[in-house]
């Protein structure tokens, strides 16, 4: 037996199908991938905030950073002020 990587549903594991149970979950996977290109629109913000001269912060670099490549996602939250950094030695 295996298990859809779609769906999750248990199914007979043949040749023909082995990560997905039918080929409508095999059709939906593809149509629910994130795509793995940058746009070119998003290539040339990003040249234009590499080329900026003036950055305020890191913070904000990161920030406007984010916007172009993942507008979707929520903000960047900042790590605690106590953070422990491991040294190497």
């Amino acid at each position: 037996m295996g298990t859809c990587d779609y769906c999750g549903s248990r199914f007979p594991l043949t040749r023909s199908t082995r990560k997905y149970c039918t080929p409508r979950c095999k059709t939906n996977a593809c149509l629910d991938r994130n795509p793995s290109r940058v746009r070119a629109a998003d290539v040339r913000a990003l040249y234009a905030l590499l080329e900026e001269e003036e950055l305020r912060s890191v913070e904000a670099f990161r920030e406007r950073l984010r916007m172009i490549i993942a507008p979707e996602r929520p903000e960047i939250s900042e790590p605690p002020e106590e953070a422990y950094i491991p040294s190497l030695d």
